[in-house]
């Protein structure tokens, strides 16, 4: 045989190597200009709720040292929870117990908020006689309020926290809440909503 005839042909070898180590870097690329919506969702929702992000966003300091984003600077805790349009039934229940006009003005609060969802969540017939019930909605609401502005920064580093009322309830992460943060019984769902004068958490459950 001839030198040529006893050559091996590395080109097939060589063009299937380059196919296999740029074919995920060519689909990366052709999937994030073509990826379908839901694709999509699921992509930002994982980056919103990525612990990272609300660890180090810079508003860990709790109290009067605890900055206030621009975007917030112009709005109250109950500005923010009238222009949700998810929060209807707890600003309602704050209405009710006289605390709309108490949060609406300076001073520092966490609210932990149940969103309208949470409170479907309860039987109906406990909630239509809650919501008609002026001192059980003044003590509900006081249950979800903590003075001092607290973001989850702070909250991952907290075992207990003392409501307006007075009363103290276990907060932070913990096996009770599969390692995520909660207070009270109720898991934090969305975190660090601010206003100038406060923080909102958004928890699963209504706090009883």
């Amino acid at each position: 045989m001839t030198d040529s005839a006893n050559r091996i042909n590395y080109t097939p070898a060589v063009v299937l190597g380059l196919a296999m180590a740029l074919g995920p870097l060519t689909a990366l690329s052709l999937g994030t200009r073509y990826a379908d919506e839901e694709t999509w969702a699921r992509a930002n929702a994982g980056l919103e709720n990525a612990a990272p992000a609300v660890t180090t966003d810079g508003y860990g300091v709790s109290g009067e040292n605890a900055a206030v984003p621009a975007y917030a600077s112009d709005k109250t805790l109950t500005d923010l929870l009238a222009g949700s349009g998810v929060f209807d039934t707890f600003e309602q229940a704050m209405k009710a117990a006289g605390l709309d006009q108490q949060l609406a003005t300076t001073g520092d609060y966490t609210l932990f908020v149940p969103s309208d969802q949470a409170f479907a969540q309860m039987p109906e017939a406990q909630r239509t006689a809650l919501m008609a019930d002026s001192a059980a909605l003044t003590a509900l609401v006081n249950k979800h309020i903590v003075p001092g502005r607290h973001t989850v920064a702070d909250l991952m580093q907290a075992r207990e926290a003392r409501t307006i009322d007075g009363n103290l309830v276990d907060v932070g992460p913990s096996a009770r809440y599969n390692g995520h943060i909660g207070i009270g019984g109720a898991e934090l769902v969305k975190t660090n909503l601010f206003a100038s004068n406060g923080v909102v958490h958004v928890v699963d459950r209504v706090i009883q």
